[in-house]
């Protein structure tokens, strides 16, 4: 007599769908992981930087009026070479007691008032660089403190861009030299994931203003600022597809 197995419809189904999911695993990890950078230089076209006025005097009144009048002096300055409104801020206005230690106790100084004006500059890079004579102008006022010039372009798009194609072609290039080692083919992009950074390569540094007589200030040679150049970086990380 014949004998006969009978295996439940369900785990027929069960042993069906966990080949199948095994299947799909393994198809799914055929993929590699590579990273691609992408790098364009460009020429900086924004120059800004912050001027501060410190002034010390008996009274906060005293202080600001003088404060108030160098201030006046430079803004008509840096209007005069072509800086418009707009590119014009006031990062900070403090009025402060100033204090000095002496024998273990605290003599009041004076009233000090300290202004702080942030200027931008456009168009550095072109004909009309307003930059080095700005800067001539300022050393023209005394006792004036400059901060760290920052350079910029006003207008990126088209760099990410580049950079952004630079970082993919790097990885499809990555991912196919690893594919033919592997005796396999590269098959679609699965995930694409990026991030893009902006690097200033150049000098800046902290510079104290002072005034020069009129007959050195005829004398000198115009200033000569360079801006170095902006770096504009982009990096992807691709999943492929292995067939």
């Amino acid at each position: 007599m014949k004998k006969y197995v009978f295996i439940p419809i369900a785990l027929i189904l069960i042993m069906l769908l966990s080949s199948c999911e095994t299947t799909s695993l393994i198809e799914r990890s055929r993929t590699i992981s590579v990273q691609g950078v992408g790098k364009v230089t460009v020429a900086p076209d924004i120059a800004s930087f912050s001027i501060t006025v410190s002034e010390l005097a008996e009274t906060t009144r005293d202080a600001q009026l003088e404060t108030n009048r160098k201030i006046g002096e430079l803004l008509a300055m840096i209007r005069e070479v072509g800086v418009e409104d707009k590119d014009l801020v006031t990062r900070a206005l403090e009025f402060f007691p100033e204090y000095r230690w002496k024998e273990n106790e605290q003599i009041l100084v004076g009233q000090r008032v300290r202004q702080t004006i942030h200027v931008t500059v456009r168009g550095i890079g072109s004909d009309t660089n307003l930059l080095p004579e700005l800067i001539d102008e300022l050393g023209s006022v005394t006792n004036i403190s400059m901060s760290s010039i920052n350079f910029s372009k006003e207008d990126t798009s088209s760099e990410y861009a580049e950079s952004r194609k630079l970082a993919m072609e790097k990885a499809m290039q990555k991912a196919s030299e690893y594919a033919v080692a592997a005796g396999m083919t590269l098959g679609e992009p699965i995930t694409v994931s990026d991030y893009s950074t902006s690097d200033y390569q150049g000098v800046a540094r902290n510079t104290m203003v002072k005034a020069a007589s009129a007959p050195m200030m005829e004398s000198m040679a115009v200033a000569d600022v360079p801006t170095g150049e902006l770096a504009i970086t982009s990096s992807v990380s691709v999943v492929f597809e292995l067939l």
